[in-house]
């Protein structure tokens, strides 16, 4: 019987959050499957801090730092295959990702670095495309960690949303993201993930952006 073709890194990014995943379907299809690697990469990051204990937390990620410079694309795990495949081909630099494991690591140690962690999450999704505003970045960073943690997000400014525009291709998915943050933190409407219409307003919220 033959297998059934791998899934590809959005439909994996798909399986965790459908709301975040929409946000990638308005990237170029070149991109999409790296800038999900890279997303889903930050998820498991955060995973890996689940522990109350700080010792499990440091060993879980210095896994991920161990295995991410090995440098193997045949490593059993798929996403850290995927990864060291965008090292080869110079979507992401070695250097780029040991600071965003140092970044983790600094959130093992103590969880109120959450937010810095997921500020260079951001900072690591962008770097393939652009240089974007580091300001911009620490913004959305921070929102998405503060839903994460179901703290209020305040939406972005129209300053912020101006320098969006000048951002390029992830001009739409960064906007997107940090819709879904603020949208995460309202608890008068249902979670992203719950709506059947969310692919609608997102794509309303990006129109008038």
């Amino acid at each position: 019987m033959a297998g059934t073709a791998a899934s590809s890194q959005w439909q994996l990014l798909r399986d965790v959050s459908r709301s975040y995943a929409h946000c990638f379907i308005f990237v170029s299809p070149a991109m999409r499957e790296a800038l999900c690697t890279l997303f889903l990469l930050a998820l498991e990051l955060e995973k890996a801090l689940i522990s109350e204990e700080m010792m499990i937390r440091l060993i879980r990620i210095q896994w991920w730092d161990d295995a991410l410079s090995a440098g193997s694309t045949q490593h059993t795990h798929p996403l850290i295959r995927h990864i060291n495949g965008l090292i080869e081909q110079g979507t992401i630099t070695a250097e780029t990702l040991d600071a965003l494991c140092e970044s983790w690591r600094t959130a093992a140690e103590d969880r109120d670095n959450l937010a810095t962690a997921w500020q260079t999450s951001i900072a690591c999704l962008a770097s393939p495309i652009l240089d974007i505003d580091n300001a911009l970045v620490q913004t959305i960073g921070t929102q998405i960690y503060q839903s994460r943690i179901r703290q209020p997000v305040t939406a972005l400014t129209p300053d912020d949303r101006h320098a969006l525009k000048h951002s390029g291709e992830i001009k739409l998915l960064l906007s997107g993201l940090s819709y879904v943050a603020v949208r995460t933190s309202t608890h008068d409407n249902a979670h992203p993930d719950d709506d059947p219409l969310f692919i609608f307003r997102l794509c309303w919220h990006l129109m008038r952006s």
